[in-house]
């Protein structure tokens, strides 16, 4: 196959990526501006876009936060939660308005994600269908599906990492590592897929011996731009807050990551509050511990060793997380999983199968976004 008949696929393939997306945030917005009786305001109220809309309009100025902070019950220093970079790309587009920006943004990068997909599993594993992962990525996971369509950073968090793996596949580190430390500058979940290529340059070098020390060194340098970018934000905090450490004081970091791994399994109340009842819902955290762990291992198999040492190290990250929405803390592997997934979700009867379940999809989404509402 040329070069010319190749483009003319992607662009075939991007089209009908593009067209799906669209039509999917059309019924949901659709829903949401003609049925609902809450209108858009429930898609803007979502946590935790109004939190970054704070940050995009005030860039965490304190005595700005204090003036225009929707949220009495949370100080000033909480905003340190929200790192930088998707408010930053609301504050871009918000002549548009700040809200309106919010859902572009958000929709925009979830798209792009897709996008990226598709061209990473078009690397990866040729022999995939491409376009239908690509596709079902536009829907699941259901928790996806939510985030991409309201205020949330994980959208540009999931580009940034697709983009990191694309470049780092194509040995072009100095990109992949810019895309992952604009990836650090999202969330701070940046930091444990640092933690997992210091992991696979270890393990590379010291104990397989598959990469000499110079070659090493020199392939994992500019990764050392993620770190670098966690300071950079650090510093924007101190001369904001006057503390270079306040991410660490704050409260709802201190009660999400505990100990033991899987204490979410046990535990009887998150954030002080009894589950009660609600015990029988911890079924469904086993099968997102199960999902996402099955196609770690299948890229291991695969010996895509970069691929599976990176998403291990985020994976074992989650294990000692006590969140009920622990589906959401899972997001950023969304690209090793399609990607272990890909030769299954290449099969007729599977992606028939998940498309026939979207209907699902929109219902639990309308149902989440009418409840997980901020109170403004």
């Amino acid at each position: 196959m040329n070069t010319i008949d190749e483009l003319r696929i992607h662009a075939r393939d991007i089209y009908w990526i593009i067209s799906t997306f669209l039509l999917a945030s059309i019924v949901l917005y659709g829903y949401y501006g003609f049925f609902s009786p809450g209108g858009m305001e429930y898609v803007f109220r979502n946590w935790d876009g109004p939190g970054y809309l704070v940050v995009a309009k005030t860039l965490y100025n304190v005595d700005l936060i204090n003036k225009i902070n929707p949220f009495p019950f949370l100080a000033a220093t909480h905003y340190a939660f929200q790192f930088p970079g998707y408010p930053l790309m609301i504050r871009l587009f918000s002549f548009i308005g700040y809200n309106e920006s919010m859902i572009f943004v958000s929709q925009l990068f979830a798209l792009l994600f897709s996008i990226a997909l598709y061209f990473l599993v078009k690397q990866v594993n040729p022999k995939a269908n491409a376009l239908m992962v690509a596709l079902l990525s536009i829907f699941y996971t259901p928790r996806w599906f939510i985030v991409s369509h309201v205020g949330s950073a994980e959208t540009v968090l999931v580009f940034f990492i697709t983009l990191f793996l694309i470049f780092f596949m194509k040995k072009k580190y100095l990109l992949s590592a810019i895309s992952a430390s604009l990836a650090q500058m999202t969330k701070s979940q940046g930091m444990i897929f640092f933690i997992g290529i210091v992991l696979y340059y270890c393990i590379t070098i010291g104990i397989t011996r598959k990469k000499t020390i110079l070659k090493g060194i020199k392939e994992f340098f500019p990764f050392l731009l993620i770190p670098l970018s966690l300071v950079g934000i650090f510093t924007i905090y101190f001369i904001q807050y006057h503390d270079f450490y306040i991410y660490f004081s704050i409260d709802q970091l201190v009660h999400v990551v505990q100990w033991p791994p899987l204490k979410l399994l046990t535990t009887k109340e998150l954030l002080n509050i009894q589950i009660g009842f609600f015990e029988v819902w911890k079924e469904g955290l086993i099968f997102n511990y199960i999902l996402y762990l099955i196609p770690i291992m299948l890229l291991f198999q695969k010996k895509h060793y970069f691929l599976g040492i990176v998403g291990m190290t985020y994976y074992l990250s989650v294990l000692s997380l006590v969140h009920g929405d622990i589906s959401r803390y899972f997001i950023p592997l969304l690209p090793f999983m399609f990607l272990g997934y890909s030769d299954v979700l290449s099969k007729k009867p599977i992606y028939l199968t998940l498309f026939l379940c979207t209907p699902m999809i929109f219902l639990y989404a309308v149902s989440f976004i009418n409840y997980n509402l901020a109170p403004l």
